[in-house]
């Protein structure tokens, strides 16, 4: 008998998110699901902007035409969205549009990437942090993982181990604690990675949520990251393609690793990579990327981060109103809250559902350094938040 990869016997965390379903659809048997709030899933809640989907419905019909016919796109995605990702955030960090590379979604990039390198590396990971990480590193086969605690004491921010580490997962602003790196973090990072000649994964999928002026919104900001970093964002939350699919990953030719006695171009792996297993984004979706960076697509996209943003503020405040420790919200649409009276995570997003029938997310199912919090989303209207509040005030 076909024996299956024994990898998958060694994820432990895919239950968690499988059993806040049961218990909604448990609640839901006594309760309306018209009573429930969500403020626990990172999706958009405002329709697509409509320079996006004007241009995707125009890309469409001319691909219905015998002069607009499309087929298989690049596998590295159109010049034509690359440049203009180029031209728009890294045009005074001289990223060329050859260094970009379009695909589906971050969480695929980023997951795919460990293609490139041994199994051997070891991998250090933040916690709490994206569950992805860890898991498509252990599916991976690998077994070398570096735990990165990120504790209240230290802001939840991941701090350089002692030991070297080969391969490093970062995300500023951080999912799901909503807190992000200033440069002095980030470049102690840089530092780390050229010193130990380590490759640092850097998830930005929240770049645009970011207003805080010591944050950087590239780490490509910092110097010498381009020998030691790969940048990973997305469309999903910065233009509301969650449904659409579209990011991009940034490569520099000036990043290299080793291959026994030689130092090969991680780009030109990635490219070869990228050639054999992809067959790029659909035509449409990438004229509706290419839509959102026009300036008026870039206005119409700004409102609707700064509309998440203030019901993120809303929300913080409300919750600290009601004698709750709060955090993140400010660069990101993510409030990390800390459980009341020493309750568990799964202790207070029961009582959370239970009486409020308020959907969150226990902070453990980010890692065991997110018990004693919980997640909540501002990923939601303004009305649902104002009702949110009200509901926990009644605890």
């Amino acid at each position: 008998m076909v024996e299956i990869n024994s990898c998958f016997q060694h994820l432990k965390r895919t239950y968690i998110f499988s059993l806040i379903e049961e218990k909604i659809d448990t609640l839901c048997k006594n309760v309306s699901a018209n009573q429930m709030i969500n403020l626990s899933i990172g999706d958009i809640a405002l329709p697509l902007i409509p320079i996006a989907t004007q241009a995707m419905s125009q890309a469409v019909l001319e691909m219905g035409t015998a002069s607009g016919l499309k087929g298989y796109g690049p596998s590295n995605g159109y010049l034509f969205l690359r440049e203009a990702i180029a031209n728009t955030y890294f045009t005074t960090l001289q990223i060329t549009p050859d260094e970009i590379f379009i695909s589906d979604g971050i969480n695929t990039d980023i997951t795919n990437i460990l293609d490139l390198f041994s199994l051997s590396c070891s991998v250090g990971i933040p916690d709490p942090t994206y569950p992805a990480y860890l898991d498509a590193t252990i599916l991976s086969g690998r077994t070398k993982i570096i735990t990165l605690p990120c504790l209240e004491t230290h802001q939840f921010h991941p701090y350089p181990p002692a030991d070297p580490c080969d391969l490093i997962y970062l995300c500023s602003p951080n999912n799901p604690t909503g807190v992000a790196m200033n440069r002095d973090l980030l470049t102690n990072w840089v530092n780390y990675a050229l010193k130990h000649k380590a490759v640092i994964f850097f998830d930005h999928a929240y770049e645009a949520f970011i207003s805080s002026i010591d944050v950087p919104h590239s780490i490509f900001e910092i110097p010498g990251a381009k020998e030691c970093a790969i940048e990973f964002r997305s469309f999903s939350k910065s233009a509301g393609f969650t449904g659409l699919r579209c990011s991009y990953t940034i490569l520099p030719k000036a990043l290299k690793a080793r291959c026994e006695d030689q130092e090969l171009s991680l780009h030109t792996l990635w490219h070869r990579r990228q050639a054999a297993k992809s067959n790029g984004v659909a035509y449409p979706i990438q004229k509706g990327a290419l839509a959102t960076l026009q300036p008026q697509g870039q206005s119409e996209i700004k409102a609707q981060i700064n509309s998440y943003l203030a019901q993120a503020k809303a929300l913080k405040q409300g919750l600290i109103q009601l004698g709750l420790d709060c955090y993140g919200g400010i660069d990101s649409p993510y409030i990390w809250v800390k459980t009341p009276k020493g309750k568990t995570s799964w202790e207070f997003f029961d009582e959370l559902l239970i009486k409020c029938h308020l959907i969150s997310i226990p902070g453990v199912g980010f890692g065991k350094y997110g018990e004693g919090f919980v997640r909540f989303s501002a990923f939601t209207t303004p009305d649902k938040i104002d009702l949110a509040l009200k509901r926990i005030n009644q605890l």
